[in-house]
């Protein structure tokens, strides 16, 4: 399965947080700086990122298409997804939730497809 865009998924961080907890996740912040993209990446775990701020793009490495992100929109990345962020022109803010609490060091660790 590969990543999945939802288009106005939310309103509030009350929002966000609900479906946080009705996912069972972890809520922390993250905080993509303006720069012009990543390379096609996977990680170890499912992602569900909430665009709170900013605009950008994703990636599909299944299915190649590139979908356009901007604030309400819930992108859900599973585990071992190739995929890669896009052009980011100022800064992007998510509430990011994962499976479990991570270290700082293991928070969305890019890992290189061929490491699959």
């Amino acid at each position: 399965m590969g990543i999945l865009v939802e288009k106005s998924f939310f309103t509030s961080k009350d929002d966000v947080l609900i479906d946080i907890r009705a996912n069972g996740t972890w809520p922390t912040t993250f905080v993509s700086p303006a720069y012009p993209g990543v390379e096609i990446h996977w990680h170890s775990e499912d992602v569900f990122a909430y665009v709170v701020e900013g605009e950008t793009s994703f990636f599909d490495g299944e299915s190649g298409e590139t979908q356009q992100v901007g604030p309400g929109d819930k992108v859900t990345i599973p585990k071992r997804t190739l995929h890669a962020e896009g052009e980011v022109k100022d800064r992007v803010v998510y509430i990011i939730g994962t499976p479990e609490p991570l270290l700082s060091q293991d928070f969305l660790r890019i890992h290189r497809p061929d490491e699959l």
